[in-house]
């Protein structure tokens, strides 16, 4: 039986996923790099976590902010397209199924880690905010964007078939916008409490969770107009 990172690795639709996440009109250019980016601290000498690092847009704009990065990422299309394309000793790229414990990883050894979009992808996140834990420095924050549970409750009731709300389980979805090449992905969906019990459990301290409306422009998705389509959580060790 393939892993869940076997399922949701990016290697198959690389090319098309990297065309739709440079749109415009992208909710990873509309929505999620603004709110990201406004929640992390200065970077300059900084040493910045990129888990799931896919297109590489926060290893850059951490490099031009004056950091140094470790880029994870469980695509070796999209590692090996970083590395085509970034040349500078201040960033490490790693491919590496983040679901699992990353030795190459040094203890205490960051300041900021950036979880955009990915934890979705991972159904065991106690795990994985222990790592985080373990890697980062005393006083480094964690910011992580992720799925709304109740925007992908909505979003599965009108466009798939039928997901509950508190159904916890790996999805299948394929991401069409009308001017776009569709894509097909998987990832789990789940409800807020197991958003947040691993959070409330885990050794970091909570330092804010928001739900800022989606794009109000999005004809695609009107139904979100209003309405959250994503958490963003910043997390201090």
């Amino acid at each position: 039986m393939p892993s869940d990172a076997e399922i949701t690795n990016y290697d198959p639709i690389a090319d098309i996923f990297i065309a739709h996440a440079g749109r415009s009109d992208s909710w990873n250019n509309a929505y999620d790099r603004p709110n990201i980016l406004a929640r992390l601290p200065d970077l300059n000498g900084k040493r910045v976590l990129d888990l799931g690092c896919s297109t590489g847009f926060y290893t850059e704009y951490a490099l031009e902010k004056g950091a140094e990065i470790a880029a994870v990422d469980a695509s070796q299309k999209l590692i090996e397209r970083l590395t085509n394309k970034i040349k500078s000793p201040k960033v490490k790229l790693h491919c590496a199924d983040i679901g699992q414990p990353m030795p190459f990883l040094k203890s205490s050894s960051f300041d900021v880690a950036i979880c955009s979009l990915v934890m979705d992808y991972i159904k065991d996140w106690d795990a994985l905010l222990e790592e985080l834990y373990r890697v980062l420095k005393k006083g480094g924050r964690v910011v992580i964007s992720t799925g709304h549970p109740f925007s992908s409750f909505l979003y599965f009731t009108r466009h798939a078939e039928p997901v509950g709300y508190f159904d916890f389980k790996m999805i299948a979805d394929t991401w069409a916008r009308k001017s776009a090449q569709p894509f097909r992905t998987h990832y789990y969906v789940r409800p807020l409490v197991e958003v947040l019990r691993p959070m409330i459990q885990s050794r970091f301290r909570i330092i804010s969770v928001d739900e800022p409306p989606a794009p109000q422009d999005d004809k695609d998705a009107p139904e979100y107009k209003q309405l959250p389509g994503f958490l963003f959580i910043v997390l201090e060790k």
